[in-house]
This record gives structure tokens, C-alpha cells and sequence, in this order.
């Protein structure tokens, strides 16, 4: 899935008060490329990330989405768009507690065109892709931090999306368990899902082809070809 961003502007009003999280950014990230986006704290790095997966809409600019000029959607449009297309992960997991890993994991397929039988087939594809397809009648409380984000990475790719979306993935977790879940995220990269990454750590940054830099909403530098 392509992303094509053009003087992408991002203002909050609070009365009187006016903030800019985004301050035109143009971006393109091709078919199948793994972005990372650094910055520090307040710089935009979110709303940027929002933005991209139709959790937000620009306050001006163009966004085109595999071709499709999408930054003026309305909420309903940009929900149905999104369906199916575009995968989140989240540094908090956004785990249900009173559903199993299996019931989590296949809340996205609730509207997907599937018998049941291959939801539970695709299901059980994804959790033991990421390992963990001997824990699916468990709940979430009953997982470590890292188990815990590989189950929300399984609900992000079950309907196979285009796109991923991670925001500070690895940000609760320990070294261990952060290089599993980057370990992960580079094997789906390599599978085909293009991914953009908002992180504080080089570390993780390293994985991507190439690093964007923000600073107070707009791009200082582009580091390319990490391979």
C-alpha cells in the first residue's frame, strides 16, 4: 500500500489558542518500504501517525492512500475505508480483558465476507505466527507485556492489511521481549505489508529502510537505505 502526503497541516484550537502539531509534511512512503518516524515528545510524531491510518482528518493538505485522495473524508468514509486495510498497534496493546486471546484476535473479522471455519483457520495462522497459538483460550491477564503485544500485532494483521501502523511498539516492554516484537514486525515487512513506525528508539529505527525526523511538525532529515 502507497502513502503520498502533501503539505499535510495539523492545528488544535482551544479557544483563542491555536497549536500546530503538523506544519506541512509531505511524505511518500512506497509499496511494501518499513518508515520509521523519530522525534522528540510534542513534535507531531501522533498526529502524524492518526492521520495515516484515518483515525484523524488533515486541517489541510493532500493525502493520498494507494491513490485515492482521502484527506477529506468524513469519519464514517474514513472508517470504511480503513476496514481490513490498514492494521494498528499500539504501545498499550488495547487488549479486551474479558475476552480470550482468540475472541481478540477475531474482533477485525467480525465483518469480513468469511464462514467461521476460516476465521478460526486464519486465526490460529496468525497466533502461531507470532507464537503464541497454544494460548488462545487464555486471557490477557494471564500473558506477559510481550505475549500481550504479539497478540495485539496478531489482531492487527488477521485480515491481511496493507498497511501497519505501529505507535511505540516496544515501549513497554523489556529488551528481550522488544526484539521479538521487532523481530516480528520485520518478517511481516518482508512478507509485504508496508509499515510506518513511530519510535523514540534507534534501536528499533534500525529495522526500517529508512528514518523520517520530525521536529516541531515538520521534516528535518530523511535517513535511507537500512537495509
Amino acid at each position: 500500500m502507497t502513502i503520498e502526503t502533501k503539505d499535510i497541516r495539523k492545528v488544535f484550537s482551544t479557544g483563542q489558542v491555536e497549536t500546530i502539531a503538523l506544519g506541512g509534511v509531505s511524505i511518500t512512503v512506497k509499496d511494501g518500504e518499513f518508515v520509521a518516524i523519530m522525534g522528540p515528545s510534542g513534535c507531531g510524531k501522533s498526529s502524524l501517525l492518526n492521520i495515516l491510518g484515518l483515525l484523524d482528518s488533515p486541517t489541510s493538505g493532500s493525502y493520498l492512500l494507494d491513490g485515492s485522495e482521502v484527506a477529506r473524508l468524513k469519519e464514517s468514509e474514513r472508517t470504511n475505508f480503513r476496514k481490513g486495510k490498514i492494521g494498528f498497534v499500539f504501545q498499550s496493546y488495547n487488549l479486551l480483558d474479558d475476552m480470550t486471546i482468540e475472541e481478540n484476535v477475531r474482533l477485525p473479522l467480525i465483518y469480513q465476507r468469511m464462514t467461521a471455519s476460516e476465521k478460526t483457520d486464519r486465526i490460529k495462522m496468525v497466533l502461531n505466527k507470532v507464537g503464541l497459538g497454544h494460548r488462545m483460550n487464555y486471557f490477557p491477564s494471564q500473558l506477559s507485556g510481550g505475549q500481550q503485544q504479539r497478540v495485539a500485532i496478531a489482531r492487527a494483521v488477521v485480515c491481511h492489511p496493507g498497511l501497519l501502523l505501529a505507535d511505540e511498539p516496544t515501549g513497554n516492554l523489556d529488551s528481550k521481549n522488544g526484539m521479538a516484537v521487532m523481530e516480528l514486525l520485520r518478517e511481516l515487512n518482508n512478507e509485504g505489508t508496508t509499515i510506518v513506525m513511530v519510535t523514540h528508539s534507534l534501536h528499533d529505527a534500525s529495522f526500517a529502510n529508512r528514518t523520517i525526523n520530525l521536529y516541531d511538525g515538520q521534516i528535518v532529515d530523511t535517513l535511507t537505505d537500512r537495509l
